[in-house]
């Protein structure tokens, strides 16, 4: 299970795009911290701690300054859209008895069975959403992939959760496949296509026989 991250914050006075990019100038992120139908809070983390929260999933204990602590998850990380720099986070204030609902990476585990006869092990899936209590969120899932098959699949209802933890995305969604080689792909698409144009010149070709005998 996931280890709870302490850091430190600190309050936002000014609000706003200029205050925040002053933020920014001085090494410090803006975030919100919102939940259990309170006003949200406005406030700052040290860029220094971006490495470790947004590969972090799960609790994250927030020391105020004021000797009070709030328990969250992070729950949103705006980035700019030319340099992918981190602009804003967005944290959600949780209680330990409550249900959450968050994100989780997947990492693949074994040897696909399908890999041993040429293919080619695709990860179609990165993240799972999952629910559980706070203290059950584990740092990753680990998926058993041996049994995959050439030209076979994984599927999130496929998966084997750990305890206390349930998937919340979609059933029929991909998570891993095994294809078979690209240049193998390629040449069986080729194939398929000369044999349809093969079977859709055919009628053409048979009536024009016909026509010629009738002359």
């Amino acid at each position: 299970m996931s280890k709870t991250l302490s850091i430190n914050v600190s309050e936002r006075g000014l609000i706003g795009s200029a205050n925040s990019r002053r933020l920014r100038r001085d090494g410090q992120i803006p975030v919100v911290v919102y939940g259990h139908g309170g006003a949200a809070s406005s406030m700052s983390i040290a860029s220094a701690l971006l490495g470790q929260l947004l590969h972090h999933p799960g609790l994250v204990e927030m020391d105020c300054g004021d000797g009070s602590k709030r328990l969250t998850i992070l729950k949103a990380a705006q980035r700019h859209p030319i340099s992918n720099d981190i602009l804003h986070l967005d944290f959600l204030e949780v209680k330990m008895d409550e249900l959450i609902t968050s994100d989780v990476r997947l990492v693949a585990e074994g040897e696909a069975a399908g890999i041993r006869l040429g293919g080619q092990l695709e990860q179609v899936m990165f993240e799972l959403q999952i629910k559980c209590f706070p203290m059950d969120t584990p740092e990753v899932i680990k998926v058993d992939v041996s049994g995959i098959e050439l030209d076979g699949s994984l599927h999130v209802r496929d998966l084997v959760m750990p305890a206390n933890v349930t998937a919340a995305s979609d059933g029929a969604l991909m998570v891993f496949q095994v294809r078979a080689p690209k240049a193998e792909a390629a040449a069986e698409a080729t194939t398929e296509a000369t044999e349809a144009a093969t079977a859709e010149a055919a009628p053409e070709k048979d009536a024009k026989e016909k026509e010629k005998e009738k002359k």
